[in-house]
């Protein structure tokens, strides 16, 4: 699946569902009401030009990324996420030409979550064209055997079904693309099966209140179906994480929205696992790994706001006001 455009009435759960779609799929997301409607009373066509802005974000972002591998994947790597171990594994057994491709296609792609709302440019079927590197990424993440194991299989299912943790726990189509990875759980995330323990909602909400309130001095609220919303400054930005703990096969989700102190949109919908073309929500979170990994949220929080005004301090990246 290379890209997907719902349809439908007011209210009818198009937004759920393309949010949804970006978490499996790891395809961008363009919520063309963001887009459009992005502050009240101001409606901005529907027309985006490829600018220096946009240039120079994909730029900043493609060196963060080089970085991020010139340090073997230093925050990537304790990300407790499915999506995430598949990535690094899958990256590692690149040609350097493909792995430049891909990372220029998620810099690319990741620029988008970045500055006030604009519109991707489309094809003449009115759809967004994912880069190569990117769209064969994607298409080897959904292959039939490319997940699964105790090494990319949430937490959740491997301890609901112990079969899960063995070849034979799975149809004949996924066990033919198994190799002898699928069965090695990362050792940082998941040291003994036999002990394992999937962290549960409760334990994910008493730590995850502690980090952002305690730790980061974000205020709290609690929305309808269980979300909880942290609010606060973060350096020169105001932050706004949503944080949910269901999901049946996941334990953590959450979206970052920041804005400037006078309520300019600066990042939307951001997660750091999105830039990286993945999107999914945490799934690898045990009781012993969830202490740490939630220490690391509220790190992750921080640097992202950080980002943000890096990106967009630089005198081509600062949103343009002018034709809103």
């Amino acid at each position: 699946m290379k890209k997907v455009a719902p349809f439908g009435n007011a209210a009818g759960g198009k937004s759920t569902l393309a949010s949804r779609l970006a978490e499996v799929t790891g395809l961008p997301l363009y919520p063309l009401d963001r887009i459009q409607y992005a502050e009240p009373g101001i409606v901005r066509p529907l027309v985006m030009v490829m600018s220096n802005s946009r240039t120079t974000v994909v730029t900043l972002l493609r060196s963060e990324f080089a970085e991020e591998v010139a340090s073997g994947f230093a925050r990537l790597g304790r990300i407790p996420q499915t999506d995430i171990i598949w990535f690094l594994d899958y990256f590692v057994s690149l040609s350097g030409a493909e792995s430049e491709a891909l990372l220029d296609a998620l810099a690319d792609s990741a620029a988008m979550a970045f500055g006030p709302p604009s519109r991707p440019t489309l094809n003449d079927r009115g759809t967004v064209d994912a880069p190569p590197g990117l769209a064969h990424m994607c298409e080897a993440r959904n292959r039939p055997g490319a997940k699964g194991g105790t090494r990319y299989m949430d937490v959740k299912m491997l301890g609901a079904d112990p079969a899960l943790r063995e070849p034979g726990g799975y149809h004949p189509n996924w066990r033919e693309q198994f190799t002898p990875l699928h069965f090695q759980p990362r050792p940082d995330l998941l040291a003994d099966l036999s002990e394992m323990k999937a962290a549960k909602a409760p334990l994910m909400r008493k730590l995850v209140n502690t980090a952002l309130t305690k730790s980061l001095g974000l205020r709290k609220e609690t929305l309808a179906g269980g979300v909880n919303k942290f609010i606060g400054r973060c350096g020169d930005c105001e932050l706004t994480v949503h944080v949910d703990f269901g999901g049946m096969l996941s334990q953590l989700g959450y979206t970052v929205t920041l804005k400037s102190t006078a309520g300019q949109p600066l990042a939307s919908l951001l997660s750091y696992e999105r830039l990286w073309g993945t999107g999914g929500r945490w799934d690898y979170l045990t009781e012993e790994n969830a202490p740490r990994c939630i220490t690391f949220f509220a790190e992750q929080l921080t640097y992202l706001a950080d980002l943000t005004q890096r990106l967009l301090a630089e005198p081509d990246a600062a949103p343009d006001r002018r034709g809103m």
